[in-house]
Protein backbone atom coordinates (compact mmCIF):
# COMPACT_ATOMS: atom_id res chain seq x y z
CA UNK A 1 0.00 0.00 0.00
CA UNK A 2 1.74 3.40 -0.94
CA UNK A 3 0.88 6.67 0.58
CA UNK A 4 -1.95 7.47 -1.35
CA UNK A 5 -3.82 4.68 -1.13
CA UNK A 6 -3.35 4.76 2.44
CA UNK A 7 -4.79 8.27 2.67
CA UNK A 8 -7.44 6.99 0.51
CA UNK A 9 -8.38 3.57 2.68
CA UNK A 10 -8.25 6.02 5.85
CA UNK A 11 -11.15 8.12 5.01
CA UNK A 12 -13.46 5.35 2.87
CA UNK A 13 -12.98 3.13 6.61
CA UNK A 14 -13.79 6.03 8.83
CA UNK A 15 -16.84 6.76 6.09
CA UNK A 16 -17.59 3.03 6.84
CA UNK A 17 -16.93 2.86 11.00
CA UNK A 18 -19.24 5.87 11.15
CA UNK A 19 -22.05 3.79 9.05
CA UNK A 20 -21.65 0.84 11.75
CA UNK A 21 -21.54 3.06 14.45
CA UNK A 22 -24.75 4.57 13.60
CA UNK A 23 -26.75 1.26 11.87
CA UNK A 24 -29.17 0.52 14.70
CA UNK A 25 -29.81 -3.27 12.39
CA UNK A 26 -26.38 -4.34 13.49
CA UNK A 27 -26.16 -6.47 16.86
CA UNK A 28 -23.83 -5.37 19.27
CA UNK A 29 -21.48 -7.92 19.22
CA UNK A 30 -21.38 -7.96 15.64
CA UNK A 31 -20.41 -4.20 15.57
CA UNK A 32 -17.66 -4.69 17.87
CA UNK A 33 -16.11 -7.28 15.39
CA UNK A 34 -16.64 -4.96 12.37
CA UNK A 35 -14.98 -2.03 14.29
CA UNK A 36 -12.32 -4.20 15.40
CA UNK A 37 -11.46 -4.88 12.23
CA UNK A 38 -11.58 -1.63 10.82
CA UNK A 39 -9.20 -0.75 13.60
CA UNK A 40 -6.86 -2.82 12.48
CA UNK A 41 -6.95 -1.91 9.03
CA UNK A 42 -6.81 1.43 10.02
CA UNK A 43 -4.13 1.26 11.80
CA UNK A 44 -2.13 -0.85 8.59
CA UNK A 45 -2.61 2.62 6.93
CA UNK A 46 -1.47 5.18 9.57
CA UNK A 47 1.82 3.03 9.68
CA UNK A 48 2.20 3.43 6.15
CA UNK A 49 1.76 7.11 6.45
CA UNK A 50 3.34 7.38 9.84
CA UNK A 51 6.67 5.29 8.56
CA UNK A 52 6.44 8.29 4.91
CA UNK A 53 6.44 10.72 7.74
CA UNK A 54 9.69 9.42 9.42
CA UNK A 55 11.15 8.93 6.30
CA UNK A 56 10.91 12.76 5.52
CA UNK A 57 12.17 13.60 8.78
CA UNK A 58 15.33 11.76 9.07
CA UNK A 59 15.59 13.15 5.30
CA UNK A 60 15.15 16.23 5.37
CA UNK A 61 16.56 17.37 8.91
CA UNK A 62 18.29 14.31 9.96
CA UNK A 63 18.93 14.06 13.89
CA UNK A 64 19.45 17.83 13.90
CA UNK A 65 15.82 17.52 14.53
CA UNK A 66 15.02 19.45 17.62
CA UNK A 67 12.10 18.66 20.61
CA UNK A 68 10.33 21.42 19.52
CA UNK A 69 9.84 20.25 15.90
CA UNK A 70 8.85 16.77 16.71
CA UNK A 71 6.04 18.28 19.07
CA UNK A 72 5.12 21.13 16.28
CA UNK A 73 4.86 17.24 13.81
CA UNK A 74 2.99 15.74 16.39
CA UNK A 75 0.21 18.89 16.69
CA UNK A 76 -0.43 18.94 13.30
CA UNK A 77 -4.02 18.72 11.83
CA UNK A 78 -5.40 15.42 12.27
CA UNK A 79 -7.08 13.32 9.33
CA UNK A 80 -10.72 12.40 9.63
CA UNK A 81 -9.88 9.18 10.41
CA UNK A 82 -7.47 10.07 13.32
CA UNK A 83 -10.20 12.16 14.84
CA UNK A 84 -12.95 9.34 14.38
CA UNK A 85 -10.44 7.06 16.15
CA UNK A 86 -10.15 9.50 19.13
CA UNK A 87 -13.43 10.64 19.55
CA UNK A 88 -16.45 9.64 22.52
CA UNK A 89 -18.93 8.44 19.96
CA UNK A 90 -16.32 5.58 18.51
CA UNK A 91 -14.87 4.67 21.92
CA UNK A 92 -18.58 4.47 23.10
CA UNK A 93 -19.33 2.43 20.64
CA UNK A 94 -16.41 -0.09 20.60
CA UNK A 95 -17.24 -0.64 24.27
CA UNK A 96 -20.88 -1.25 24.17
CA UNK A 97 -20.70 -4.71 23.29
CA UNK A 98 -23.96 -6.48 24.59
CA UNK A 99 -25.19 -2.94 25.59
CA UNK A 100 -27.91 -0.50 24.12
CA UNK A 101 -25.79 2.55 23.54
CA UNK A 102 -26.80 6.10 22.26
CA UNK A 103 -23.71 8.47 20.73
CA UNK A 104 -22.77 10.92 18.27
CA UNK A 105 -19.27 11.47 16.57
CA UNK A 106 -18.14 14.86 15.70
CA UNK A 107 -16.12 15.33 13.10
CA UNK A 108 -14.44 18.20 11.60
CA UNK A 109 -13.02 18.95 7.99
CA UNK A 110 -9.32 20.77 7.81
CA UNK A 111 -10.45 22.95 5.41
CA UNK A 112 -12.92 25.68 6.73
CA UNK A 113 -13.81 27.46 10.01
CA UNK A 114 -17.44 25.97 9.31
CA UNK A 115 -16.99 22.73 10.98
CA UNK A 116 -18.35 20.09 9.18
CA UNK A 117 -18.55 21.39 5.59
CA UNK A 118 -16.10 19.28 3.37
CA UNK A 119 -13.26 19.90 0.56
CA UNK A 120 -14.62 20.11 -2.84
CA UNK A 121 -12.84 20.43 -6.22
CA UNK A 122 -12.14 18.87 -9.14
CA UNK A 123 -9.54 16.70 -7.57
CA UNK A 124 -10.67 16.30 -4.23
CA UNK A 125 -14.77 15.74 -3.57
CA UNK A 126 -17.15 14.95 -0.90
CA UNK A 127 -15.75 13.86 2.66
CA UNK A 128 -13.31 11.49 1.16
CA UNK A 129 -11.36 14.86 0.85
CA UNK A 130 -11.03 15.68 4.31
CA UNK A 131 -8.80 12.54 4.55
CA UNK A 132 -6.13 14.91 2.72
CA UNK A 133 -4.77 17.88 4.69
CA UNK A 134 -4.42 21.31 2.70
CA UNK A 135 -1.40 23.61 3.10
CA UNK A 136 -2.88 26.86 4.56
CA UNK A 137 -1.15 30.02 3.38
CA UNK A 138 -1.12 32.77 6.01
CA UNK A 139 -3.18 36.32 6.45
CA UNK A 140 -6.06 36.74 4.21
CA UNK A 141 -5.94 38.05 0.45
CA UNK A 142 -7.86 41.21 0.80
CA UNK A 143 -9.79 43.44 -1.63
CA UNK A 144 -8.06 46.56 -1.97
CA UNK A 145 -9.57 50.18 -1.40
CA UNK A 146 -8.43 53.73 -2.83
CA UNK A 147 -5.79 55.63 -0.58
CA UNK A 148 -7.28 57.44 2.55
CA UNK A 149 -6.39 61.32 1.79
CA UNK A 150 -8.59 63.47 2.18
CA UNK A 151 -9.46 64.23 5.94
CA UNK A 152 -5.55 65.17 6.57
CA UNK A 153 -6.25 68.00 4.07
CA UNK A 154 -8.24 69.57 6.76
CA UNK A 155 -7.80 71.41 9.98
CA UNK A 156 -8.81 69.03 13.00
CA UNK A 157 -10.97 69.80 16.06
CA UNK A 158 -12.28 67.85 19.45
CA UNK A 159 -15.89 68.27 19.56
CA UNK A 160 -17.35 69.02 22.97
CA UNK A 161 -20.98 69.31 22.21
CA UNK A 162 -23.19 67.14 19.19
CA UNK A 163 -23.49 70.69 17.69
CA UNK A 164 -20.43 73.27 16.66
CA UNK A 165 -21.74 76.80 16.35
CA UNK A 166 -19.72 79.69 15.52
CA UNK A 167 -20.12 83.08 14.73
CA UNK A 168 -19.28 84.57 10.85
CA UNK A 169 -18.68 87.82 9.74
CA UNK A 170 -21.11 88.38 6.54
CA UNK A 171 -20.45 92.19 5.52
CA UNK A 172 -18.18 94.61 6.28
CA UNK A 173 -19.35 98.27 5.11
CA UNK A 174 -16.08 100.09 5.04
CA UNK A 175 -16.63 103.75 4.60
CA UNK A 176 -13.56 105.31 6.46
CA UNK A 177 -12.71 108.65 4.43
CA UNK A 178 -10.83 111.72 5.16
CA UNK A 179 -12.78 114.40 7.16
CA UNK A 180 -12.19 117.68 8.11
CA UNK A 181 -11.35 119.15 11.49
CA UNK A 182 -15.07 119.28 13.56
CA UNK A 183 -17.16 117.52 10.46
CA UNK A 184 -18.79 114.65 10.93
CA UNK A 185 -17.01 111.01 10.77
CA UNK A 186 -18.02 108.70 8.34
CA UNK A 187 -20.00 105.41 9.58
CA UNK A 188 -18.54 101.99 9.19
CA UNK A 189 -20.88 98.97 9.68
CA UNK A 190 -19.79 94.99 9.82
CA UNK A 191 -22.70 92.46 9.73
CA UNK A 192 -22.59 88.56 11.96
CA UNK A 193 -24.73 85.54 11.66
CA UNK A 194 -24.20 82.35 13.63
CA UNK A 195 -23.62 78.85 11.84
CA UNK A 196 -24.35 75.60 13.48
CA UNK A 197 -23.01 72.67 12.13
CA UNK A 198 -24.53 69.66 13.10
CA UNK A 199 -22.28 66.33 13.92
CA UNK A 200 -23.20 63.73 11.83
CA UNK A 201 -22.94 59.66 12.64
CA UNK A 202 -21.51 56.75 10.63
CA UNK A 203 -21.95 53.29 11.46
CA UNK A 204 -22.13 49.72 10.33
CA UNK A 205 -22.39 46.17 11.36
CA UNK A 206 -21.69 42.94 10.56
CA UNK A 207 -22.79 39.60 12.29
CA UNK A 208 -19.99 36.76 13.14
CA UNK A 209 -20.61 33.21 14.62
CA UNK A 210 -19.42 32.35 18.06
CA UNK A 211 -17.37 29.44 16.71
CA UNK A 212 -14.98 32.16 14.57
CA UNK A 213 -14.45 34.15 17.44
CA UNK A 214 -13.08 30.76 19.42
CA UNK A 215 -11.33 29.09 16.35
CA UNK A 216 -10.50 31.81 14.16
CA UNK A 217 -9.20 34.96 15.98
CA UNK A 218 -7.06 36.16 13.48
CA UNK A 219 -10.17 36.57 10.92
CA UNK A 220 -12.10 38.09 13.22
CA UNK A 221 -9.36 40.80 13.99
CA UNK A 222 -8.93 41.41 10.40
CA UNK A 223 -13.16 41.77 10.26
CA UNK A 224 -12.74 44.01 12.67
CA UNK A 225 -9.64 46.69 10.98
CA UNK A 226 -12.57 46.24 7.74
CA UNK A 227 -15.09 47.76 10.16
CA UNK A 228 -12.74 50.32 10.97
CA UNK A 229 -12.06 51.03 6.89
CA UNK A 230 -15.36 51.12 5.90
CA UNK A 231 -16.05 54.28 8.64
CA UNK A 232 -12.99 55.69 6.74
CA UNK A 233 -13.78 55.28 3.17
CA UNK A 234 -16.78 57.08 3.77
CA UNK A 235 -15.67 59.50 5.71
CA UNK A 236 -13.75 60.26 2.87
CA UNK A 237 -16.54 60.28 0.20
CA UNK A 238 -19.16 62.54 2.89
CA UNK A 239 -16.49 65.12 3.36
CA UNK A 240 -16.50 66.18 0.12
CA UNK A 241 -20.24 64.94 -1.13
CA UNK A 242 -22.06 64.46 2.56
CA UNK A 243 -25.58 65.52 1.89
CA UNK A 244 -26.06 66.68 5.61
CA UNK A 245 -27.90 65.09 8.80
CA UNK A 246 -27.69 62.60 9.75
CA UNK A 247 -24.40 62.44 8.40
CA UNK A 248 -22.08 65.53 6.99
CA UNK A 249 -22.17 68.37 4.78
CA UNK A 250 -19.56 68.34 2.29
CA UNK A 251 -17.78 70.71 0.61
CA UNK A 252 -18.89 69.68 -2.44
CA UNK A 253 -22.75 70.68 -1.66
CA UNK A 254 -21.91 73.72 0.16
CA UNK A 255 -23.16 77.09 -0.72
CA UNK A 256 -22.01 80.00 -1.45
CA UNK A 257 -18.48 77.98 -2.82
CA UNK A 258 -16.36 80.20 -5.59
CA UNK A 259 -18.23 80.42 -9.04
CA UNK A 260 -17.18 77.51 -10.92
CA UNK A 261 -14.81 78.08 -14.01
CA UNK A 262 -15.56 75.77 -17.18
CA UNK A 263 -12.50 74.54 -19.19
CA UNK A 264 -12.47 73.86 -22.64
CA UNK A 265 -13.23 70.53 -22.19
CA UNK A 266 -9.20 68.61 -22.57
CA UNK A 267 -8.06 70.92 -25.79
CA UNK A 268 -4.54 72.22 -26.39
CA UNK A 269 -6.48 76.16 -27.58
CA UNK A 270 -8.74 78.20 -25.22
CA UNK A 271 -8.97 77.82 -21.54
CA UNK A 272 -7.60 74.31 -20.67
CA UNK A 273 -7.96 72.29 -17.54
CA UNK A 274 -4.62 73.78 -15.89
CA UNK A 275 -5.40 76.93 -17.35
CA UNK A 276 -8.84 76.92 -15.46
CA UNK A 277 -7.14 75.71 -12.48
CA UNK A 278 -4.60 78.56 -12.04
CA UNK A 279 -7.64 81.20 -12.44
CA UNK A 280 -9.54 79.46 -9.86
CA UNK A 281 -6.38 79.35 -7.40
CA UNK A 282 -6.06 83.06 -8.38
CA UNK A 283 -9.92 84.10 -8.00
CA UNK A 284 -9.18 82.26 -4.35
CA UNK A 285 -6.50 84.30 -4.16
CA UNK A 286 -8.27 87.39 -4.68
CA UNK A 287 -11.88 86.75 -3.08
CA UNK A 288 -11.43 84.92 -0.04
CA UNK A 289 -7.97 85.89 0.43
CA UNK A 290 -6.46 82.68 1.29
CA UNK A 291 -4.08 80.33 -0.33
CA UNK A 292 -5.19 77.00 -1.58
CA UNK A 293 -3.41 74.06 -0.71
CA UNK A 294 -4.47 71.09 -2.42
CA UNK A 295 -6.28 70.38 -5.81
CA UNK A 296 -8.23 67.13 -6.08
CA UNK A 297 -8.57 65.33 -9.03
CA UNK A 298 -10.32 61.72 -10.05
CA UNK A 299 -7.44 59.69 -11.56
CA UNK A 300 -9.08 59.62 -14.47
CA UNK A 301 -8.79 63.49 -14.97
CA UNK A 302 -5.34 63.19 -13.78
CA UNK A 303 -4.22 61.02 -16.39
CA UNK A 304 -5.32 63.49 -19.29
CA UNK A 305 -3.50 66.02 -17.53
CA UNK A 306 -0.78 64.33 -16.69
CA UNK A 307 0.13 62.71 -20.28
CA UNK A 308 -1.02 66.21 -22.40
CA UNK A 309 1.70 66.89 -25.18
CA UNK A 310 2.56 69.77 -27.35
CA UNK A 311 2.26 69.23 -31.08
CA UNK A 312 5.78 68.18 -31.12
CA UNK A 313 4.73 65.56 -28.59
CA UNK A 314 6.58 66.37 -25.62
CA UNK A 315 4.96 66.05 -22.44
CA UNK A 316 4.06 69.56 -20.86
CA UNK A 317 4.64 67.52 -17.10
CA UNK A 318 7.72 66.02 -18.12
CA UNK A 319 7.90 62.55 -19.83
CA UNK A 320 7.98 58.86 -17.67
CA UNK A 321 12.20 59.46 -17.66
CA UNK A 322 12.82 63.04 -17.58
CA UNK A 323 11.22 66.54 -16.39
CA UNK A 324 9.57 68.98 -19.28
CA UNK A 325 11.45 69.03 -22.37
CA UNK A 326 14.17 66.93 -21.42
CA UNK A 327 15.07 69.33 -18.52
CA UNK A 328 16.10 67.51 -15.14
CA UNK A 329 15.12 64.23 -13.72
CA UNK A 330 12.06 62.18 -13.49
CA UNK A 331 9.66 63.43 -11.05
CA UNK A 332 6.43 61.62 -9.19
CA UNK A 333 6.10 65.06 -7.10
CA UNK A 334 2.50 65.42 -8.04
CA UNK A 335 1.29 69.44 -8.43
CA UNK A 336 -0.06 71.63 -10.41
CA UNK A 337 1.12 75.59 -10.40
CA UNK A 338 3.01 74.71 -7.23
CA UNK A 339 0.01 73.33 -5.37
CA UNK A 340 -0.24 69.99 -4.09
CA UNK A 341 -2.51 67.24 -6.36
CA UNK A 342 -4.32 65.27 -4.01
CA UNK A 343 -5.48 61.95 -6.82
CA UNK A 344 -8.95 60.79 -5.52
CA UNK A 345 -11.96 59.17 -6.98
CA UNK A 346 -14.15 60.42 -3.98
CA UNK A 347 -13.69 63.47 -6.79
CA UNK A 348 -16.32 63.00 -9.26
CA UNK A 349 -14.86 62.60 -12.94
CA UNK A 350 -15.06 66.07 -14.81
CA UNK A 351 -14.91 68.01 -11.28
CA UNK A 352 -11.59 69.50 -9.76
CA UNK A 353 -11.45 70.87 -6.28
CA UNK A 354 -9.46 73.66 -5.60
CA UNK A 355 -9.70 74.75 -1.94
CA UNK A 356 -7.90 76.07 1.50
CA UNK A 357 -8.60 73.23 3.09
CA UNK A 358 -6.33 73.87 5.91
CA UNK A 359 -7.82 77.39 6.80
CA UNK A 360 -11.25 77.34 5.23
CA UNK A 361 -12.75 74.58 6.63
CA UNK A 362 -12.28 71.97 9.84
CA UNK A 363 -13.17 68.63 11.35
CA UNK A 364 -14.75 68.08 14.70
CA UNK A 365 -14.01 64.64 16.05
CA UNK A 366 -16.99 63.98 19.03
CA UNK A 367 -16.07 60.43 18.83
CA UNK A 368 -13.30 58.65 17.17
CA UNK A 369 -14.08 54.96 15.64
CA UNK A 370 -15.58 52.66 18.07
CA UNK A 371 -15.91 48.62 17.89
CA UNK A 372 -18.65 47.55 19.85
CA UNK A 373 -19.31 43.57 20.39
CA UNK A 374 -22.66 41.93 21.47
CA UNK A 375 -24.64 38.22 21.30
CA UNK A 376 -27.79 40.07 22.43
CA UNK A 377 -28.73 41.63 19.98
CA UNK A 378 -32.30 40.46 18.40
CA UNK A 379 -31.52 36.53 18.30
CA UNK A 380 -27.88 36.61 18.02
CA UNK A 381 -28.00 34.65 21.65
CA UNK A 382 -30.23 31.94 20.13
CA UNK A 383 -28.28 31.52 16.88
CA UNK A 384 -25.35 31.79 18.12
CA UNK A 385 -24.29 34.72 17.19
CA UNK A 386 -22.31 38.00 17.25
CA UNK A 387 -22.96 41.25 16.06
CA UNK A 388 -19.51 43.69 15.63
CA UNK A 389 -20.83 47.24 14.88
CA UNK A 390 -18.44 50.27 14.14
CA UNK A 391 -19.19 54.19 14.64
CA UNK A 392 -17.82 57.31 14.40
CA UNK A 393 -18.74 60.70 15.05
CA UNK A 394 -17.93 63.99 13.29
CA UNK A 395 -19.01 67.66 12.21
CA UNK A 396 -17.26 69.51 9.20
CA UNK A 397 -17.42 73.23 9.72
CA UNK A 398 -17.03 75.49 6.10
CA UNK A 399 -16.15 78.23 7.64
CA UNK A 400 -15.33 80.10 4.08
CA UNK A 401 -17.17 78.51 1.62
CA UNK A 402 -15.54 80.94 -0.91
CA UNK A 403 -12.05 79.37 -0.61
CA UNK A 404 -13.21 76.22 -2.30
CA UNK A 405 -14.05 76.13 -6.39
CA UNK A 406 -14.92 73.80 -8.72
CA UNK A 407 -13.15 73.33 -12.31
CA UNK A 408 -15.34 71.99 -14.39
CA UNK A 409 -13.70 69.87 -17.33
CA UNK A 410 -16.72 67.91 -18.65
Amino acid sequence: MNVLEAKNALGSLAEKAKAVATDSTIPNNEKKSFLDQIEVDMKSASDVLALDAQIKRLTEGGSNLDEKALEANETKIKSMAEQFLESAGYKAAKASAGKTFTSAVELKTVNTINEGSSITGSFLTGLGGAGVTPQFLPGVVDIKFPTLNVAELFAQGVAESPVISYLKETAFQNNAAGDAEGTVKPQSDDTFARVNAQVGKLSHFLKITDEMIQDAPALVSFLNSRLVLGIQQKEQTELLSGAGAPSIPGVLNASGLATTINANGYSSSTTTDVDAIFQMINYIRTTAWLEPNAILVNPTDWAVIRLRKDSMGQYYSGGPFTGAYGNGGYSNVDAIWGVKVVITPAVPVGKILVGAFDTAAQIFRKQGITIEMTNSNVDDFQNGLVTVRADERLALAIYRPGAFGIVRTA
